[in-house]
């Protein structure tokens, strides 16, 4: 049997529309492919009861083309129950290949593993455990997946051609030498799990989705069970959307293993390396050989093996509930030994001042202890000197890391050198996003007015008729990552929407919500802005600190800028508020140009529709608070576009003033 030519994808993440429309072009140019196997989330964020889009369906239904047949695992995100239900009464080349198993696809035989690990649900432990792992769109596998592909694979007639999995093995780097894919920690990175089926099924090649990057590791050697070794080939594959655009799609001409010769098999390329699983068992027999002295004694007497004291465990530090935590006063601590105690830890750390406070929480997608602890201070000054004094010192042995609270949460991963001097770099336009003017998806017709680097247009689900969004042309994750040119353009178009509001007897309201976003190339700044009655513009900042502290979060107050300073000062004064170019944060503006803040620590999550249901409270409209409750008709929005235009016409920015 000749070559069947495949193509592999990483997590979809719910814009299949993204992947045809690529695949279809790969399919055109180098196919034909005989299929398509994704790894990773299929199905976008969210809920897997709610309704599919009606894009989604549309592929099942047949009135979108699914270019080359598709076998997917991931089956888990926004709509997958009904897809996953409506699919096998299906036409469409679109198959849903289950919770775990072994198939065989045009002569390939296929192992797969879907969901990732969740501590709870995998050992039964926590209170969340009888809930999850539930359902054929659950994320989590459960030990009974596991012991059925386990059960097929030692059944199997033959070798394992390809197995997918959502996540990496873990441990998949031991042995190798050089630097390490930008991006992968060694110590937390995949699943144990993951990486014990990958020493059983032995595949010919592995392809995992589950890591914001894309890796191809050199090929490891698995040991002679009696036919000679095998190989197995490693690709990582980065999500569809990834905002780096890392390689996210990987084909292969590969015939069946049933196909070959023995020597074939057990050929070792150039470059191939032992197992890294073989090395982290040798590595573990080492070290039990060398921490007992008498260990060939007890061994070969028979004798019971001496009992020693189990490594120390990560576990979650709850915190005290009654302290409210502040991101100003607090940092986070990385490699901190895990046998520390909270007193251990608050004695070294009160050497830059009284610690209130210190919490470490489990990850929400696998129940996994986070691998970094949040220790506040009583003041902001104790903070900035354990930034200064307590960084890279010794520890229990250990050199500890200590960041500010808020970097890198937005993902941008510039860390700490990033976060100084801030004006962001060039933004591209990205495919797909709605914000970006030079996609294909962004409603240009609601587009009001377009300067040198900012625009603005109306929203597309108004709370009041002139309720518009200043947004960066080009894409631009959060205004404080702004060059100082379009931050001032912004300052600009602010000011004359400002004067708008007020010559129709209302008051600028505002806010900015920048949090770390997957799909879509992740986060592209848009500022919301409505006119509300002075009544209401006195109130705003208190309904904006009243919807926080509800949802457990307290604003800080920025006075407007001071007279005669410059938007760049007021760019450098939000950034170092919100903690960095690369920190998530809230922002609300308040008719006088002051602004409340809120920077978001690791950990926390802001409520999406805060903001604007702070607006619509404030207009007068709370039932507009959903914008999906605000759509207009195509005819309707154009209307409302042309009014606007007219409105704003006098308060124009004229041409190539906008940075200045």
């Amino acid at each position: 049997m000749s070559s069947v030519k495949v193509l592999f994808s990483g997590a979809v993440e719910g814009d299949w529309a993204a992947l045809f429309k690529k695949v279809d072009g790969v399919n055109k140019k180098n196919g034909p492919f005989e299929a398509l196997f994704c790894a990773g989330q299929f199905f976008g964020p969210g809920d897997d009861s709610l309704d599919p889009s009606d894009a989604l369906v549309k592929y099942v239904t047949g009135e979108s083309a699914v270019p080359v047949p598709t076998y997917f695992i991931g089956g888990f995100g926004a709509g997958a129950n009904a897809i996953l239900e409506a699919l096998p009464a299906s036409k469409a080349p679109l198959k849903y290949l289950g919770r775990s198993g072994v198939t065989s696809v045009h002569g390939l035989n296929v192992a797969f593993l879907d969901g990732v690990y969740h501590h709870a649900t995998f050992t039964g432990k926590g209170e969340d455990a009888a809930a999850a792992g539930k359902g054929p769109a659950c994320p989590y596998y459960t030990p009974d997946d596991v012991a059925l592909l386990k059960a097929q694979l030692k059944a199997l007639e033959g070798e394992v051609d390809v197995l997918l999995t959502c996540e990496w093995p873990r441990g998949l780097t031991t042995g190798l030498q050089g630097a390490l894919p930008e991006g992968y920690r060694p110590a937390t990175s995949g699943s144990s799990v993951v990486a014990e089926l990958v020493a059983l099924a032995r595949p010919r090649y592995h392809i995992a989705g589950g890591e914001a990057l894309h890796c191809a590791r050199p090929p490891f050697s698995h040991k002679d069970l009696g036919a000679g070794i095998r190989v197995t080939r490693f690709v990582g594959l980065a999500p569809m959307a990834h905002p780096g655009k890392a390689k996210s799609l990987h084909a292969l001409g590969l015939a069946p293993a049933s196909t070959l010769e023995p020597e074939a098999l057990s050929a070792a390329p150039e470059g191939c390396t032992p197992s890294p699983f073989d090395l982290k068992q040798a590595k573990r027999e080492a070290d039990e050989m060398a921490a007992d002295p008498n260990f060939s004694r007890w061994q070969q007497s028979g004798a019971k093996k001496p009992r020693r004291d189990a490594p120390a465990q990560a576990q979650p530090i709850a915190g005290k509930p009654d302290v409210p935590r502040d991101p100003w006063q607090t940092v986070v601590v990385k490699n901190l030994p895990w046998a520390a105690t909270e007193e251990e830890l608050e004695t070294f750390f009160g050497q830059a001042g009284k610690v209130i406070n210190i919490w470490r929480g489990t990850n929400p997608r696998d129940g996994r202890v986070q691998h970094f602890t949040h220790v506040q201070f009583s003041t902001r000054e104790a903070a900035e000197r354990a930034l200064q004094t307590l960084h890279n010192c010794d520890f229990k042995g250990r050199q500890v890391h200590v960041e500010p609270s808020t970097a890198g949460t937005a993902g941008t991963g510039r860390g700490r050198e990033g976060a100084e001097g801030g004006g962001g770099g060039a933004g591209k336009p990205v495919d797909g996003c709605w914000f970006c003017l030079g996609s294909v998806a962004a409603d240009t017709e609601l587009v009001a007015s377009v300067g040198d680097e900012l625009y603005v247009a109306l929203d597309k689900g108004p709370i009041t008729p002139e309720h518009v969004l200043v947004v960066p042309i080009d894409h631009h994750p959060a205004s404080v990552a702004l060059a100082p040119s379009a931050f001032a353009e912004m300052e600009r178009y602010l000011s004359a929407l400002r004067a708008m509001y007020a010559s129709l007897g209302r008051e600028l309201v505002g806010f900015e919500r920048h949090l770390s976003l997957r799909n879509k190339g992740g986060n592209h700044c848009h500022i919301n802005v409505i006119g509300v009655p002075p009544a209401a513009g006195r109130r705003a900042a208190e309904a904006f600190k009243s919807a926080a502290a509800k949802a457990g979060y307290q604003l800080e107050l920025l006075p407007p800028p001071t007279r005669g300073s410059g938007p760049e000062e007021l760019r450098q004064q939000l950034e170092r508020a919100v903690g960095g170019c690369d920190a998530e944060y809230f922002i609300a503006i308040l008719p006088d140009g002051s602004r409340l803040v809120r920077p978001l620590m690791r950990g926390e999550r802001w409520p999406m529709a805060l903001g604007r249901e702070v607006l619509a409270d404030l207009a007068g409209a709370p039932e507009r608070a959903s914008w999906k409750a605000c759509a207009l008709k195509p005819e309707e929005e154009a209307a409302r576009a042309e009014r606007f235009k007219t409105l704003f016409g006098p308060y124009e920015l004229q041409p190539g003033e906008g940075g200045q």
